[in-house]
């Protein structure tokens, strides 16, 4: 086993963290990291996500593991992450929100599970029933609890790095060494080549039907009342402006 601190990735929906999970794997293996991503299990359990996390703290190894992406509430419940090395990737809640909306309602494949196809398909009847503003103003609390959440796990970590969506997309470059120099990763070119095929952030113009419709920060003020802005700064804005998001 390596004598390298085990690693797990902490973010919430929306903020690129598929992306930052599969850049992590190529990082940790480059580095001598054993990868067990904890979601894999979770998307192949007929336990609830939170369950198959929270349960997986029990096998969880100090060293040489990199355990994958976390994106739920439910990392509050994992005591086990204080000993770990963290990335966390945080993103624009308003824009998380804009995204949800069109994911949710349009974009995402439904599940093969019967029983979980049939509750996937309800929420979506039901969010294709709102406007995006209702779906916004709606979710304004529980992305503020998802943060606090992010804010209550990074204080007084000693071994975190702090990742932002916004870097990823507009300057992928600086974001990478920033997570190299986290893992002591030397960029070589073979490197950079697994990399760039795991990071492509190019879009055609927008395509609500898929699931990068398109990447470009601060969709929220192109997709939202300035009412429903207003709204969400007053819900979000104290934990945005801990992490340097203006309002």
């Amino acid at each position: 086993m390596s004598d390298l601190k085990s690693l797990m990735g902490v973010s919430m929906h929306k903020a690129g963290s598929s992306v930052t999970n599969g850049i992590l794997k190529v990082f940790c293996r480059a580095r001598g990291y054993k990868v067990d991503d904890i979601s894999i299990a979770a998307g192949n359990s007929d336990k609830s996500p939170p369950e198959v996390f929270v349960a997986a703290q029990d096998t969880m190894q100090p060293t040489g593991v990199y355990y994958g992406m976390a994106r739920g509430p439910y990392v509050k419940d994992m005591p086990a992450l204080a000993d770990l090395r963290l990335v966390v990737q945080l993103r624009d809640p308003r824009d998380c929100i804009t995204s949800a909306y069109f994911s949710y309602a349009k974009s995402h494949v439904p599940p093969k599970d019967p029983e979980r196809r049939k509750k996937f398909e309800a929420r979506r009847q039901s969010l294709q029933q709102k406007t995006i503003d209702d779906f916004a103003r709606d979710s304004a609390a529980n992305y503020r609890m998802r943060m606090e959440i992010l804010a209550g796990l990074l204080a007084d970590h000693p071994d975190a790095l702090v990742l932002k969506y916004e870097e990823m997309v507009t300057d992928t470059e600086a974001w990478l060494n920033r997570i190299a120099a986290f893992l002591d990763v030397t960029m070589t070119d073979d490197l950079r080549a697994k990399l760039a095929a795991k990071g492509d952030f190019s879009t055609e113009g927008e395509d609500t039907s898929k699931h990068k419709r398109q990447v470009t920060p601060g969709d929220h003020a192109r997709k939202l009342t300035p009412d429903t802005i207003a709204e969400l700064n007053r819900e979000l804005g104290p934990v945005m402006e801990r992490f340097d998001y203006p309002v």
